[in-house]
């Protein structure tokens, strides 16, 4: 599944080949490659390895034809085959050697004369450094150097069951939950990291909710969003977004509620490059836009462009009293200058407009910053800094002589450090700090957040915290919170 940044259109229904058990255990009709014994479907293996054997655990046992079939594929490759109601045991003759893996309900055995094994070994044998130099990459960083570096050593050894799965956790780290659940099927894993990103990459479904109150504005907005995979390589999203603002004119207070629609389709024309499509419409406002957004490269080393026309946006007061768009235009990237240092920018040039208007007010924004991770086992502990500014370019003024839409130049520098902590599965976040703006005004910055998975199809994210990151519509502190509950609809193998 490819994850969007907006949501998905209603799912598409392709037409599907089903091919019942009962044929694959066919005595009459064996398939290329190697030896396979299929279990009845939906019957969940495990695989563990002792000594020169292989042990299966499964919670019904196999049919009689589909081990008959599975003998006569091996033939005199098989030493020792023995299986019950909930477990099989394999070992291979002498002279043979056995890779054995599971995929989906069937184990997968390679046989090979003993004398041809010994050639395949030694490369295996030779390829421990190079496993230990793509971890060591991981663990730092750089998915994407791990991620060619493992797609080389299997294109050198196919049967380098190490490299297919950090080819696997390289993709998975990079943000690419499709990629990474072809390469853990692939691989046979069946660990629990590895069953939820299968999950995910079925799909998933989220409901989640943002507040934020500071300065004459405080919203609150609640969605429920859906992601689907049409194929490989292509994703779709469709989200639902309850906008519920309040807004301090003088000495009155008003309060309006938005509606707004999101959909995007994404598309992965490469392991490097991503494209998204986006679309929105308020349905109370009657505003409607879209744009296209564009990734090439892995997370250490990232250009980011976009361009939207028209989106509905409800950041300052006259927006959220009359309706708002947002054109922008913006060029980005992310760049690791070392295992530890993180470097990101991004320049937009911005339109914000009031429904059935042009455009009211034009400024240039920019967002940048630099992180620094001193350590990276946990307890984690890093430094950052960040700057937010907003230059104004042009107000346009209604008849009284007032801006259409207020804005003022920001320049917001902020200095944090952070300490992250797992306790179990449940991993903790804290980072506190202070922010200065260079027009006026500084403040203290501090947030504390969660992310936990629950079983294999649900995860929890929450956050919240004391912001003084002055925005359009929000001036001052700021105190916020977020929470998202999302359960994947994939299965888990």
């Amino acid at each position: 599944m490819i994850v969007l940044a907006l949501p998905p259109s209603d799912g598409v229904v392709l037409p599907q080949l089903t091919v019942p058990d009962t044929v694959l255990v066919d005595h009459r009709i064996v398939a290329p490659g190697d030896p396979r014994l299929i279990w009845p479907a939906g019957t969940v293996l495990t695989l563990e390895r002792a000594g020169g054997e292989v042990i299966v655990h499964a919670d019904r046992p196999p049919g009689d034809e589909a081990v008959a079939l599975f003998q006569s594929q091996a033939g005199a490759a098989i030493g020792d085959l023995r299986w019950n109601d909930v477990s099989l045991v394999l070992r291979p003759a002498a002279g043979w050697a056995m890779d054995a893996r599971i995929v989906g309900n069937a184990l997968i055995a390679a046989f090979r004369p003993l004398a041809e094994a010994l050639a395949p070994a030694a490369t295996r044998a030779g390829n421990e450094l190079d496993h230990a130099r793509i971890e060591a990459d991981l663990a730092a960083g750089y998915p994407g150097r791990g991620r060619r570096e493992a797609a080389a050593l299997l294109a050198r050894d196919p049967q380098d069951q190490r490299a297919a799965r950090l080819l696997a956790d390289a993709a998975a780290i990079d943000g690419d939950v499709a990629g990474a659940a072809r390469g853990y099927r692939a691989a046979g894993a069946t660990d629990a990291p590895a069953r939820r990103a299968m999950a995910a990459a079925g799909g998933t479904a989220s409901v989640g909710l943002v507040a934020r109150e500071g300065g004459d504005l405080a919203q609150i907005e609640v969605s429920a969003r859906a992601d689907l995979p049409l194929d490989d390589r292509i994703g779709a999203g469709l989200a639902v977004r309850q906008l519920v603002s309040r807004v301090e004119t003088g000495a009155r207070r008003r309060s309006e509620t938005a509606t707004i629609v999101d959909a995007g389709l994404a598309v992965a024309l490469s392991d490097a490059a991503r494209l998204q499509l986006l679309a929105a419409a308020a349905l109370d406002d009657g505003v409607t836009g879209g744009g296209v957004k564009m990734t090439y490269g892995p997370s250490e080393a990232q250009l980011r462009v976009a361009l939207t026309r028209h989106m509905p946006d409800y950041a300052t007061p006259a927006q959220v009293l009359a309706g708002g768009y947002l054109s922008r235009a913006a060029l980005g990237g992310t760049y690791r200058l070392g295992s530890g240092v993180v470097v990101q920018g991004d320049l937009g040039v911005n339109r914000y407009g009031l429904a059935g208007a042009r455009g009211a007010s034009d400024s240039v924004t920019l967002a940048g910053g630099l992180d620094y991770l001193i350590r990276r086992r946990y307890p984690l502990f890093g430094l950052s800094y960040r700057i937010e500014a907003e230059y104004v370019q042009h107000m346009r003024d209604d008849a009284a002589g007032l801006p259409l839409i207020a804005l003022a130049d920001r320049e917001n520098h902020t200095v944090q450090a952070m300490l992250g902590e797992a306790l179990g599965d449940v991993q903790l976040t804290g980072m506190a700090g202070w922010t200065i703006d260079r027009f006026g005004g500084d403040g203290p910055n501090a947030s504390l957040g969660l992310v936990t998975p629950i079983g294999l199809f649900w995860k929890v994210e929450a956050s919240g915290g004391i912001t003084s990151i002055s925005r359009p519509g929000f001036s001052g502190q700021q105190l916020f919170a977020r929470a998202l509950v999302t359960r994947s609809l994939g299965a888990p193998r």
